[in-house]
């Protein structure tokens, strides 16, 4: 022993030899003398040293002071060294820790295991004093890397996904009404952020801009274009929308070369501008996957949309302005008449089993889907269609947008309501009637009767608005199912609170009975709000079903 601490003290003045170690190590071996040497030899060198005469005792050391390193001798009695590194890396709280094997054995396949096992690092006995040392170091350096890089790890990936939640509140799948159709969204991100966009733009007259872009490749530079071109297109919609699309993306195309300064970032693109009064579309299709149509209850040719467009947004090599109003395809928006943008990962998405694309696939799913007036929102319910089919659609990032085009004879009312209650007692008459008249049982129009009088009276009391004030109503019947919309400009309700406050209390008893009737009469009821506006969209199933 002494020849081995002389060793030490020799050591100190060798070349090479003068580093200072940080970090604390664990020695383990059954055998005093050596836990002495190597305890002397490494706080020498700046260490921290526990040891351990046993397995079990190295165990319940490591799990309790967590040092970054464990020197494990093999040949120990009960648990070796083997069997301690195991047990180690099996432990969630341990797995972490390197370990180095202090082994007398020579035969490869021993160092082999000690390997599978999970050490990093193995030295023979006897060994060098000058080699344990450099090991150590080496291991501790990689100890301190590896931390250094897990927190690095760990911010980032709360920052990506916070940075993912703020992209997908851009991309909302909250549903927007007008009294021509509907539209339903669904967005998927196959990694905290994407590089897909989609928005629903309200224009002046009644017009609606309607779009789903996809950048192109994966990962945080596709994500910040991807939000970027949600903010600058509101704009640039809302500035060019009477000239047409093909201005819109000749002025996106030009915004996009000169704040991306890489080729290799485009965006493809769908865009669909709405005029209530033509009852038309006019689309462009910047080198985007063609929409689906449905049809008098079929999977309509497409083809039409390919006879117009171009090459994505931002596309490199090309003219300063290269969409053109002859590129625009119009697209009539006639009733009962379904339309879904998507972007390629739900098209080229895989099926698990036989790998085929879903591509051929994709519209007999919309098909269904949207064929079923009881589905109120179609693109979520298509990728979860999907989901269930084993199609792989975590591969790339997934858009879908719905748009239902509204057939006028299924509109049962549709009106601007003042907030009087006797004008709201009159319509709800009203409209339980018409229902009576379309076929709808006595039972289920006098429950809309009641939902439309508790939810009016809820307004007319609660909702900050004045008399002169108005509420905006469409009631619609499809075959078995029911639906109404209320829009209103009221303040925001917080529903789940008065869906639990006190019933007696003096304010809001009118207002919390209002909304536990309306849940209990409706099959299903959605409440949103986007700024200004409250949202409400009830279905009630017929009872004759």
């Amino acid at each position: 022993m002494s020849v081995a601490v002389q060793d030490v003290v020799s050591d100190k003045a060798g070349i090479g030899f003068t580093q200072n170690l940080e970090g604390r190590v664990l020695v383990v071996d059954d055998e005093l003398p050596n836990r002495l040497y190597l305890r002397k030899l490494l706080e020498s060198r700046g260490c921290a040293v526990l040891d351990a005469e046993d397995g079990p005792a190295a165990l319940e050391l490591a799990k309790s002071q967590q040092p970054e390193l464990i020197l494990a001798d093999v040949m120990m009695p009960g648990m070796d060294g083997f069997e301690l590194c195991g047990r180690l890396k099996q432990d969630p709280r341990t797995a972490h820790i390197l370990v180095i094997m202090v082994t007398a054995k020579s035969k490869i396949e021993d160092i082999e295991t000690g390997f599978e096992l999970g050490a990093m690092d193995y030295i023979r006995k006897p060994f060098n004093p000058r080699e344990l040392i450099l090991r150590v170091s080496n291991a501790l350096a990689l100890k301190k890397s590896n931390d250094a890089l897990f927190l690095w790890k760990t911010r980032m990936s709360h920052e990506l996904a916070l940075a993912g939640s703020i992209q997908r509140s851009l991309f909302s799948n909250i549903p927007h009404f007008s009294p021509q159709f509907e539209v339903r969204s669904a967005y998927r991100s196959c990694m905290d952020v994407g590089g897909d966009a989609l928005d629903v733009i309200s224009l002046p007259g009644g017009k609606h801009c309607i779009y789903v872009a996809d950048v192109s490749g994966h990962g945080v530079a596709p994500a910040m274009i991807s939000s970027l071109l949600k903010a600058t297109a509101s704009e640039v919609i809302g500035r060019f929308a009477d000239e047409g699309p093909s201005r819109i993306c000749n002025e996106l195309h030009t915004l996009i070369r000169q704040r991306i300064d890489n080729p290799s970032y485009y965006v493809t693109m769908f865009m669909a501008l709405h005029d209530p009064n033509t009852r038309q579309w006019r689309c462009m299709n910047c080198g985007h996957p063609n929409p689906i149509v449905i049809r008098n209850g079929e999977v309509a040719d497409s083809g039409l949309f390919s006879e117009g467009g171009g090459v994505p947004i931002g596309f490199p090599l090309v003219d300063e302005m290269p969409y053109r109003a002859k590129d625009e395809v119009v697209f009539a928006n006639e009733g009962d008449t379904f339309l879904l943008l998507y972007t390629d990962g739900l098209s080229e998405a895989r099926h698990s089993r036989t790998k085929e694309e879903c591509s051929a696939h994709l519209g007999a799913v919309y098909r269904q889907v949207a064929l079923d007036p009881a589905v109120s929102n179609k693109a979520v319910e298509l990728m979860n269609i999907l989901d269930k089919e084993q199609y792989e659609l975590g591969e790339d990032d997934c858009t879908a947008i719905s748009i239902h085009m509204v057939d006028p004879d299924k509109i049962v009312m549709e009106r601007t309501v003042e907030l009087d209650i006797h004008d709201v007692s009159d319509l709800s008459k009203e409209v339980e009637k018409l229902l009576e008249k379309r076929g709808i049982t006595v039972q289920t129009a006098g429950l809309v009767r009641l939902l439309i009088m508790e939810l009016g009276a809820n307004l007319v009391d609660h909702s900050g608005l004045m008399s002169e004030d108005s509420f905006w109503i469409q009631v619609r019947v499809d075959g078995f199912v029911c639906q109404l919309v209320f829009i209103d400009e009221g303040m925001e309700w917080d529903i789940d609170w008065a869906l639990t406050c006190d019933y007696d209390s003096e304010h809001l008893s009118d207002r919390g009975r209002g909304l536990v009737i309306a849940n209990q009469i409706v099959d299903r009821i959605e409440r949103y709000r986007v700024n200004p506006e409250n949202i409400t969209y009830c279905t009630l199933l017929d009872s004759q079903v």
